[in-house]
Parts: C-alpha cells; structure tokens; sequence
C-alpha cells in the first residue's frame, strides 16, 4: 500500500472573516455575511489556530476569536448612526493608536457581535459589549 491508496477529507475549514451585507462576498451556511480574505471591511474574524487534543470532542478544529474595537475596548459600530460620541476620542487615541484594532474574545461574544453585523440591531452590540467589560 502506498500513499496514493488513502482517500484523506480536507474538512479542517480556514479562517472566517465576518462583514455587514453591504460589502459581503458571499453568504454562510448560517446566512452570515463574509468575505473571502482579510482587509479594512472585517469587522469579526475566527482565525483557525489549531486541532483539539480531545478526540472525542465533537469540534475537532480551534478557532480564535477576534472584534473590531477601539483602544478603550469599545465594540465597533460599522453602522453609521448621528452621535456625538465619535468626538470624545483625545488625540492621541484617534492619531497615534489608530482608530479601531482587533481584541481577542469569546465564542459567546463573537457570536453576539456576529449577530449584530447581520441584524443591525443595537441590542446584540450591547451583549456583546457587557460581555467584554
């Protein structure tokens, strides 16, 4: 037998970057905008950093979790609404920290920030944003 005679499943999935519908690519399976590759338009990404060491686990593969927000842990609005907020950044936050960056946080997070880029509802944005604080 050689190597030729195994038929191997590439199941392991790739990493995940997560948009609104106004700059979406395609649609998930669970009708979640995304996009192919990273760039300026992600918002939520699910980077693939490995396998479970348990082999009974029914989630073989690991994702990290990743939201944009800005240097104060705020949750990113990619939603343009008319707020005064946006001028209570100083400057060094907008100038040299740069504006929105990416913080590493739960599934459950993720999941209600995911859910916020696709329904717009501010609702989802305020779970999740409890949850980081």
């Amino acid at each position: 037998m050689s190597n030729k005679d195994f038929v191997t499943n590439d199941i392991t999935p790739e990493s995940k970057y997560y948009t609104t519908l106004q700059y979406q690519e395609f649609a998930d399976d669970n009708d979640c905008s995304r996009l192919n590759k990273d760039g300026d338009k992600v918002f939520a990404k699910a980077i693939k950093f490995g396998m479970s060491k348990n082999i009974a686990n029914n989630k073989p593969i690991q994702f990290r979790y990743y939201v944009r927000a800005n240097t104060k842990k705020q949750l990113f609005d990619p939603f343009p609404r008319y707020s005064i907020s946006d001028n209570k950044s100083s400057f060094v936050d907008k100038i040299c920290k740069g504006d929105h960056n990416f913080i590493e946080v739960t599934q459950s997070v993720f999941d209600k920030y995911v859910n916020f880029l696709n329904t717009e509802n501010n609702q989802w944005l305020v779970r999740a944003q409890r949850e980081v604080l």
